[in-house]
């Protein structure tokens, strides 16, 4: 048997055998953000953005799969810009795996806190480089539909390493985030 076959056997049993108790979710978030670089001069740059947008160093849509309440979701935050224009480049994606956990979650509505780690790359014609991003956040969410959704409000803290090759300073981010998920 080749390995290929064993390592789709392999997931499809992991996956398969929680189902019952298991579900995905997609989502999106909107938000406010101030941005503050890790320089004695710089100022802070404030964005809001529907969805967040990855030049505010956010990820604007989520995918997760927790428990049939959602109490323990893992998520895939990402979020790309690209853009070519005359033979001028420029990218900018970023994405964050993490780990919400809701307290109370057979209540409709509940208080969660959230953790992630993830990248942000950015590149044009010249110059590509990556960075290490890392955050979490407290927030609140409501249930809606029946059990099939979810509205929350976050406030979050999100922290990007600096970058030697772009020349960028690490930034702070402080958020207030609003979304919502499908329970698919």
């Amino acid at each position: 048997m080749s390995r290929t076959l064993v390592a789709m056997v392999t997931v499809g049993t992991l996956l398969a055998a929680p189902a019952h108790a298991a579900s995905w979710s997609l989502g999106t978030h909107l938000g406010f953000s101030t941005l503050k670089p890790e320089l004695s001069h710089g100022g802070s740059s404030s964005v809001l953005s529907w969805p967040a947008s990855t030049f505010a160093y956010q990820p604007g849509i989520r995918i997760g799969f927790g428990d049939s309440r959602h109490a323990h979701e893992v998520q895939l935050d990402s979020g790309l810009f690209s853009i070519d224009e005359a033979g001028s480049t420029l990218t900018l994606f970023t994405a964050s795996l993490g780990y919400q956990h809701a307290f109370a979650a057979q209540r409709s509505t509940s208080p969660f806190a959230a953790a992630g780690l993830g990248l942000y790359r950015e590149g044009g014609a010249a110059l590509t480089s990556t960075a290490l991003t890392f955050g979490g956040g407290l927030g609140v969410r409501h249930v809606v539909g029946g059990d099939h959704g979810d509205l929350r409000a976050e406030l979050r803290v999100d922290r990007m390493h600096h970058d030697d090759t772009l020349g960028r300073p690490a930034i702070n981010t402080v958020s207030v985030r609003l979304g919502f998920d499908l329970w698919l």
